[in-house]
């Protein structure tokens, strides 16, 4: 007999208050897995886009004035 199979035999023989009970408990941990699996896809998400900018040694400053220059066509 499977664990399922003798979770239902128990909940038979509950009243209708305790089942509801049990039934919010297991929405909860359904819910709390669900989140564990997207945080864990958001930082699979960031590790992934880790080391695609190649460390150059500037600054942001750097990076934005890069950026409205060659958007602009200004050239020092």
């Amino acid at each position: 007999m499977s664990t399922l199979e003798k979770t239902i035999s128990i909940l038979n023989d509950m009243p209708e208050k305790q089942i509801e009970i049990v039934y919010s408990y297991v929405s909860f941990l359904k819910k709390q897995s669900e989140k564990e699996k997207r945080a864990k896809s958001v930082d699979d998400i960031l590790d992934s886009l880790i080391g695609i900018i190649p460390d150059q040694g500037k600054t942001l400053e750097d990076y934005k004035d890069e950026r409205i220059a060659e958007k602009y066509g200004i050239n020092d």
